[in-house]
């Protein structure tokens, strides 16, 4: 048993390290979608709240426009999220489903923000201009919150959770035989203790930058190509990138100022969110710009 356990060593570590990652990657988007629904939903008198029948209708409206099966339409399961910002999680996966997660200003009124919003857990001081602006910035058209509904569940069309656990696979799987043989062509096991270490260590690296690396990429091609469809479904949907894109950049800049030294490190001066060697999304000055462009092109035709 124990020449076959040191035998086999490398294949059973293998192995365990895929299974591994592809549960870590993809359990959150199947058998714990419900405690992830739960974390993020907003609540009030400890029950969640419930979407009204408006913004349900403005989700079927999209739907239809996107042209969506039955199982599609099934499979996504809408509801209030907390916070200012689309979600979507889960697959189209007919056991798990999908969530699609609609923020409170979708649903609320400008007098119903200006009455309970706080940030930081504190009471927003409306005499400030950038909280004004803020206010402004976060209501959204019937167009807009349309584009925004529909870019969430293109996304979700996308299962970017099977590629990326996939992804993950076949790169623990072809580094983990790289480094076996690598190991076993140079006998590192018998050699300097500490220059196998920082072989592995390096090997770990690499895996990691590059599994990164291909997620952000694909990223950046579902945000391209998702920007594209949107624009092909006809005039609302150019406006409504229009004014959700810009509206985002101004919302941002003024959390920037109301945020203070941690707004600096989340979003730049134009309003993009900071990066660190990551792109995990194309810049939204490159997606208003995107929009800006199709906008101009629409009213010259007019």
């Amino acid at each position: 048993m124990n020449v076959f356990s040191f035998k086999y060593r490398n294949v059973i570590l293998g192995v365990t390290a895929i299974a591994v990652g592809y549960c870590a990657v993809l359990t959150p988007h199947t058998v714990f979608l419900k405690k992830y629904r739960y974390m993020v939903a907003r609540y009030q008198m400890s029950k969640e709240v419930p979407l009204g029948y408006k913004i349900q209708e403005r989700i079927q409206k999209v739907m239809d426009d996107l042209k969506l099966p039955d199982d599609v339409r099934n499979a996504i399961k809408p509801f209030s999220v907390f916070g200012f910002d689309m979600l979507h999680a889960g697959t189209l996966n007919a056991k798990y489903g999908a969530i699609l997660g609609i923020p409170v200003n979708f649903t609320n009124t400008t007098e119903q923000l200006h009455e309970n919003l706080c940030i930081k857990e504190e009471p927003v001081d409306w005499t400030r201009q950038d909280a004004r602006i803020f206010l402004k910035a976060v209501m959204l058209s019937e167009d807009a919150q349309k584009f925004a509904i529909a870019r969430e569940i293109l996304r979700i069309q996308a299962e970017e959770p099977y590629f990326n656990s996939l992804v993950l696979v076949l790169t623990v799987a072809v580094l983990w035989t790289l480094c076996s043989v690598v190991s076993y062509r140079f006998r590192l096991r018998e050699g300097n203790a500490t220059v196998r270490r920082i072989f592995y260590a390096v090997f770990t690296l690499f895996g990691v930058i590059l599994w990164l690396g291909v997620k952000d990429y694909r990223s950046n091609q579902l945000d391209k190509r998702d920007d594209e469809a949107l624009c092909r479904l006809g005039a609302e949907y150019i406006k409504g990138g229009q004014e959700f894109y810009e509206k985002m950049l101004i919302r941002n800049r003024a959390l920037r100022s109301l945020l203070g030294p941690e707004g600096k490190k989340i979003y730049t001066a134009y309003g993009n969110e900071e990066t660190f060697l990551r792109q995990k999304h194309m810049p939204i000055t490159h997606r208003k710009d995107f929009f800006d462009f199709h906008l101009r092109n629409l009213e010259g035709m007019k």
